[in-house]
């Protein structure tokens, strides 16, 4: 019986959790990190005669501008992506496992 390609998405995307999962990369700690990224700050440094005369702690803007872009498309809050492809194309699903078995 033929494999969808939904289905094949659910898998790969089910083998990859569970690889992350596996190296602590779990939900509730990828959680806690963009928690800490929305927050983020950064030391800048101000010399005078190529010596450090002060420093301030400051936002990282920058930082904190792609953590809430991650947490919006965690969250589904974008439209989905739309992808248009031009002319034919072909999927070739192949068992590598059984193809590597079958040389003996």
């Amino acid at each position: 019986m033929p494999v969808t390609a939904e289905e094949v998405r659910a898998r790969n995307n089910s083998d990859v959790i569970e690889a992350m999962d596996k190296h602590g990369l779990t939900l509730d700690n990828l959680i806690k990190q963009l928690k800490r990224e929305l927050k983020a700050k950064e030391t800048k440094f101000f010399q005078k005669d190529g010596k450090v005369v002060e420093k301030h702690n400051v936002i990282a803007w920058d930082v904190r501008q792609r953590a809430r872009i991650d947490a919006h498309k965690l969250r589904g809050d974008y439209p989905a992506e739309k992808r248009e492809i031009m002319g034919d194309v072909d999927i070739v699903i192949r068992d590598c496992v059984k193809e590597a078995g079958d040389g003996d």
